[in-house]
């Protein structure tokens, strides 16, 4: 499928409002979603969990690494970050700002409850706990559950391009 073909798709829908019937760029402008990606799996490239395993120790490792903004490159360009609160934070500038204003995190561990992966894309399901504080700090231990979409890039790495925590 070409650009052209997908931008001839989606001008030709037409979706339901509250206001009548709109094309489907003013729907998407009017639900905030004006920079809306659209992604195809790559169907050869073969999935192998034991790599997303890794990926996620590079991430704990990350998270507790004396630089506090080395785990934003843990994640893609374009990442987006959900937790739980008002806003979601999207792109590594401002996950960098995010990292900045972060406490130390100590004590890291992601567990994954579930993963299906196809191709350059896999989801897992987790938990994961830390301490927010340095290692000698007895700060408390904070517990979640959520979801992560990793995405290969084309050199082989696995980068968080999803999360969400609540």
């Amino acid at each position: 499928m070409s650009e052209r073909w997908i931008r001839a798709q989606l001008a030709s829908l037409s979706l339901g409002s509250k206001n009548g019937t709109i094309g489907c760029r003013a729907a998407v402008r009017e639900c905030g979603l004006e920079r809306v990606q659209v992604r195809t799996i790559d169907e050869h490239t073969r999935f192998d969990e034991a790599e997303i395993r890794a990926a996620e120790r590079n991430l704990e490792a990350a998270l507790e690494a004396p630089d506090p903004t080395a785990w934003v490159f843990e994640y893609t360009e374009d990442a987006v970050f959900d937790g739980g609160g008002d806003h979601a934070v999207q792109g590594r500038e401002a996950l960098l700002e995010m990292a900045t204003a972060m406490k130390p995190l100590s004590s890291v561990s992601i567990r994954p409850l579930r993963t299906e992966g196809r191709g350059d894309i896999a989801t897992v399901w987790f938990e994961a706990s830390w301490v927010s504080g340095p290692p000698t700090d007895t700060g408390p231990t904070v517990d979640v559950r959520g979801m992560i979409l990793w995405r290969k890039e084309p050199h082989g790495r696995w980068r968080v391009a999803i999360e969400h925590v609540g």
